[in-house]
């Protein structure tokens, strides 16, 4: 009787199957890849919502850390600020100039429509002018650092010693959201020395204010005399959505 002899090698069957089988495999690997990535898409989107609403409170009280004075709300989503530019003494003085020195550590340099102050020791209350002019100047035996001199809108009082005591350099700003040119809303600054121009962006976007984008409300404190700004701040990336409330320590009320 003849040997059976045995065909080596796959059958079409058993091939047809091992594709099944792998392109069922194949679905379930990008299915469930598919699934990783959108869910790493909602959390990158919420930790982005998160992080805008944080940059903007965290901005809010750099900013009224700096403030010289308190707040004065213009609306519920607008704050106006007369923020600190830096304090030095003086170096050399001019009728209705002062040049002070270049080396101290400004937040900002000073410009023209920026405010100073000097203490009035014959009144106990702060002498202000305003800047009409900054130049630059190179070192000198006064200001061995060079200097900047600020023209001013009015001669300093010889009861208001710039050169003993600290002259403080300010200048206006408004915080507010705003709709940008894109149809999204952002928070952003506008400068208001000496005229106020275009916002602009700071944070963003949030939603619109009319969303709850950005909220303001001065209340007191646990004492009268302290104000607080409740601020609460709405931010809304790829559906997915952040809400943070908080309330920001301002001063004392004037």
């Amino acid at each position: 009787m003849p040997a059976v002899t045995r065909r080596s090698g796959t059958g079409l069957t058993e091939l047809v199957v091992a594709l099944a089988l792998a392109s069922v495999v194949t679905t379930v690997a990008v299915a469930g890849l598919t699934q990783h990535r959108r869910a790493q898409q909602r959390r990158d989107a919420a930790a982005r919502a998160e992080q805008i609403v944080l940059d903007v409170a965290r901005i809010l009280r750099v900013q009224l850390g700096r403030a010289v004075g308190p707040p004065r709300l213009l609306a519920d989503t607008a704050l106006q600020l007369q923020l600190l530019r830096g304090t030095a003494k003086a170096c050399a003085t001019e009728p209705a100039r002062l040049t002070l020195p270049a080396d101290p550590a400004w937040w900002s340099a000073p410009r023209a429509g920026d405010s100073v102050a000097v203490l009035d020791t014959l009144s106990g209350v702060d002498w202000k002018a305003s800047v009409l002019a900054v130049a630059t100047l190179r070192a000198s035996p006064s200001c061995p650092a060079g200097g900047i001199r600020l023209t001013l809108s009015a001669p300093v009082p010889a009861t208001a010693p710039a050169m003993f005591l600290p002259v403080r350099v300010s200048y206006l700003v408004r915080l507010a959201p705003y709709r940008a040119s894109d149809g999204q809303w952002w928070f952003g600054e506008r400068l208001c020395t000496p005229v106020c121009g275009a916002m602009q962006p700071i944070a963003g976007p949030l939603r619109s204010p009319a969303e709850g984008g950005f909220r303001l409300r001065q209340a007191a404190g646990d004492g009268v005399a302290v104000l607080r700004l409740d601020l609460r701040v709405r931010a809304t990336i790829s559906g997915q959505d952040a809400t943070r409330m908080a309330r920001v320590p301002v001063g004392a009320a004037p």
